[in-house]
């Protein structure tokens, strides 16, 4: 076998750009990338979850934000958004009791760590390798929670077609045999409060059915067959130049030039 798993950030590179894949997870070829965006949203993990543990989320945050982990051209960036990320887990933290009431957040646990191999709900089928991946929480009545930050908002009609929640959906059926409650992504919203009007957290709830979780499955059945045999061509006709299989191809002319 290729490949010893699949990730959700895994098939979604593979349907986008089978070559792109290759050089990330074959290959495994190292390309540096901003990492701002990373560090920042982690670090507005942390602070989520350091509230579920009754810890002070600002703290969580500050020690979480390390200006030491960006890329030295991204360092200025490093005041607005640290000012930025406060900002918006008090929003959060405002917002998060009217949102328990609505979806018992507080029962549960964060950071739900899973790798296994999934079923077709219909057919019972396993697939030949495991799904791995990380749920931010998981409530005790089956609510999958998944925490983004965002400058804009999510398209609702977008949701339920997103990778990564027929995938975590699938894992929760075959784990307890049964559909989640729902799926809800909170959008923190990149944004001061005092800035224009409107919600600084968005919700947005998924609800996946056996059908949908079955193509799911024959889904990733084709890409493990695909991969294992060496699929791995951009794809046909247009393909953006803002895909990064374009900057891995010329890395890598430009190391065998050297």
């Amino acid at each position: 076998m290729l490949i010893d798993r699949l990730s959700p950030s895994m098939v979604l590179d593979y349907n986008n750009c089978p070559l792109l894949f290759y050089y990330r997870y074959i290959a495994k070829i190292h390309l540096p990338t901003k990492q701002i965006h990373l560090v920042f949203g982690g670090a507005v993990h942390e602070a989520i979850e350091a509230m579920y543990e009754n810890k002070n989320s600002e703290e969580a945050f500050k020690a979480k934000f390390d200006k030491k982990k960006l890329l030295k051209e991204e360092r200025e960036l490093y005041p607005e958004y640290y000012k930025l990320g406060l900002e918006m887990v008090k929003n959060y933290q405002k917002e998060h009791k009217m949102l328990n009431s609505l979806y018992d957040l507080n029962d549960g646990k964060s950071e739900i760590y899973f790798r296994e191999k999934v079923k077709n709900p219909l057919t019972s089928e396993l697939s030949s390798i495991p799904l791995s991946g990380r749920i931010d929480r998981l409530t005790t009545k089956g609510r999958i929670i998944e925490y983004k930050t965002s400058k804009n908002l999510w398209n609702s009609e977008d949701i339920s077609f997103k990778v990564q929640t027929l995938l975590y959906n699938l894992w929760y059926y075959t784990k307890y045999n049964k559909l989640p409650e729902e799926t809800l992504y909170f959008i923190l919203l990149k944004k001061y409060k005092k800035v224009g009007k409107g919600e600084v957290v968005q919700v947005l709830s998924n609800h996946s059915t056996l059908d949908e979780l079955a193509s799911t499955f024959e889904e990733l059945k084709l890409i493990i067959e695909k991969i294992e045999n060496r699929q791995f061509d951009r794809p046909a006709g247009y393909h953006p130049r803002y895909c990064d299989c374009y900057r891995y191809s010329e890395l890598l002319n430009f190391e065998n030039r050297s």
